[in-house]
């Protein structure tokens, strides 16, 4: 596997985003379409794909949230290559740049019911938060946050 840094332009990570957005929909239905403004990439993000054999299989983004703090989203991996530790992979090494960077903090915003990623973010030293912007009173989501 291979990591390439991009942004959100990148058709690759459009293309995942793409997919992830159509299996949260399946599952969920159109109530997702209220946190659809939320996650428009009018913000720039730094991406970082997962590839192997030249196919972008896994990504992971985050954006400036504020001056000591940013946001990781659009964290996904491929149904067939899950479970092999890409995500921590790709979510380490972006904290890596931001620690360079000299943010403070991360935060996570994922579903409440989402326990494949709660774990993911766990294992990754993320705690639970009080929820913040448009997500107070949500109780289909939970926030994340991170000290580094």
């Amino acid at each position: 596997m291979q990591t390439v840094l991009t942004d959100e332009k990148d058709e690759r990570f459009i293309k995942l985003v793409d997919e992830l957005d159509r299996g949260y929909y399946e599952r969920i239905g159109e109530e997702l379409s209220k946190y659809d403004d939320y996650n428009e990439f009018t913000k720039p993000h730094v991406v970082l794909l997962a590839v192997i054999s030249n196919e972008a299989v896994a990504c992971a983004s985050y954006r400036v949230f504020d001056e000591d703090t940013v946001e990781f989203k659009r964290v996904y991996v491929k149904k067939e290559f899950r479970k092999k530790g890409i995500a921590y992979t790709l979510i380490r090494q972006l904290e890596k740049r931001v620690i360079n960077d000299n943010f403070k903090y991360s935060i996570i915003v994922t579903g409440a019911n989402n326990n494949p990623a709660i774990m993911l973010y766990e294992k990754l030293d993320y705690h639970l938060t009080d929820s913040f912007g448009q997500f107070v009173d949500d109780e289909s989501v939970i926030c994340m946050k991170k000290e580094f």
